[in-house]
């Protein structure tokens, strides 16, 4: 038996007894109401860091300037990770405000399609950790537990762009790609914009030409399925997890994405689907970002779009959970109101059509201090399964999980334990329940 073989046997014993306490624990923590007393005492509702996060999202993704970090042209650290920004709600305006009522769950005919970042790495709102050591074989083997027999499963990847010296995607993540193609995964990969010498002039059109070097150097392989130009630019003050930080982003997604789709077109990659992605925030100036593609994109844009994508993070970053309401039935509630949102307010205001799908691009829920496993269980099983009933109402056609493994799982920042195992690869109850949705509903 090779050493691979032997992991995929141990794995499937294993996966075998996690899934059974994964069902134990979703049992007991995710059916019930809690009261404000029992929230306080375990941590249960997203209070305990919406309290201490609870300001206005201006300021919400503010980091000091010794982590203020402006890329490095020779970097190669892919690990780039964004949170949307927490919300005040009695400071949300009608263009961002849940739905008077939600719509009946209507399923997409077309099954979701799941994946997730294989990495630990986060990037983070305030100062990152040490990350513990990669295994890529011990990586491989959970991948191909979590993948479905029959069905497409995505890994969602990045690459950034840190200017004229920096290097190519294919110099940072083409050969992982090829070795993750190679075992039957599919890849979503991420170019971000994280110029060095912050000069939009200048940085603009050399983003354009590195994504358009990307498209001819990896989408030639089958496996890499999908392309996302950016990565959270709607987002400022957070250089090290999005690129609202940096001078010209939502010039570099508009013409990102036009050059991308001109680029796969001529190229003839007809598998490779175009897109960027928004982080979920219902303050004011999203109406002010979503109205600049429009402005600034015009037709040419939305005609090179083949989805959009949301990275929304319910009970740890965005809009508090509602109260009275036991985790699970909170998170469905804001899992919806997001996606309502995004559909029906902002997507049309860049001219978007309801015929272009949504991607929820990256979701996750960290364990730590408070966030118990069995909460992290709860809201997988909430969260997957509201995307899933909502896929048809809203056009959702694709799932992704942010993240596989802890950075840090002893650190005491939730930050660095967003992962479905710990950093020493055993997994979290959620890792069964995330492999028994993904069978069940691919």
């Amino acid at each position: 038996m090779t050493a691979s073989s032997h992991l995929r046997s141990t794995w499937g014993l294993f996966a075998s007894v996690v899934v059974l306490v994964a069902l134990c624990l979703l049992a007991i923590s995710g059916g019930s109401a809690l009261t404000p007393a029992a929230n306080a005492a375990t941590g249960h509702a997203v209070g305990a860091i919406a309290t201490n996060r609870h300001h206005d999202s201006k300021h919400a993704r503010t980091v000091s300037k010794h982590d203020r970090r402006h890329g490095h042209p020779r970097s190669t650290k892919t690990t780039r990770k964004a949170k949307p920004p927490v919300v005040n709600l009695s400071k949300q305006q009608s263009a961002g405000s849940a739905p008077s009522k939600t719509p009946a769950p209507v399923p997409s005919k077309q099954p979701v399609v799941f994946g997730i970042y294989p990495g630990g790495a986060a990037g983070t709102v305030g100062p990152s950790g040490p990350v513990a050591p990669e295994d890529p074989a011990e990586r491989l083997a959970a991948l191909e537990q979590l993948k479905p027999a029959n069905a497409p499963f995505v890994l969602h990847l990045y690459a950034s762009y840190t200017g004229s010296g920096g290097y190519s995607a294919e110099a940072q993540v083409g050969a992982e790609i090829s070795s993750y193609t190679a075992a039957g995964l599919k890849v979503e990969l991420v170019l971000c914009y994280r110029p060095s010498d912050m000069d939009a002039a200048v940085d603009v059109p050399g983003f354009v030409q590195f994504v358009k070097s990307t498209v001819d150097q990896l989408g030639s392989n089958p496996g890499v399925v999908s392309l996302q130009v950016t990565n959270e630019a709607n987002v400022g003050g957070a250089p090290n997890a999005s690129d609202g930080y940096y001078p010209g982003a939502e010039d570099a997604l508009i013409n990102g994405v036009i050059a991308a789709a001109n680029e796969r077109n001529a190229d003839h990659f007809g598998q490779l689907k175009i897109g960027f992605n928004w982080a979920y925030a219902t303050d004011p100036s999203e109406t002010s970002f979503w109205s600049y593609l429009r402005q600034h994109g015009g037709t040419a844009f939305v005609n090179a779009l083949d989805w959009v994508g949301i990275d929304a993070y319910p009970g740890t970053w965005g809009p508090p959970l509602a109260s009275g309401l036991s985790l699970g039935d909170a998170i469905t509630q804001a899992t919806v109101h997001a996606l309502s949102a995004m559909r029906q307010t902002y997507m049309p205001l860049a001219g978007i059509p309801a015929s272009v799908p949504i991607h929820f691009s990256e979701s996750g829920y960290p364990t730590g201090p408070g966030r118990t496993y069995a909460m992290q269980a709860t809201v997988m099983q909430a969260e997957v399964q509201s995307v899933v009933d909502y896929s048809g109402t809203y056009n959702v056609n694709g799932y992704r999980w942010f993240d596989l493994r802890d950075a840090d799982s002893s650190s005491t920042s939730f930050e660095a334990q967003y992962g479905l195992m710990t950093d020493a690869y055993v997994p979290k109850p959620a890792f069964a329940v995330y492999q028994h949705l993904v069978a069940s509903l691919s």
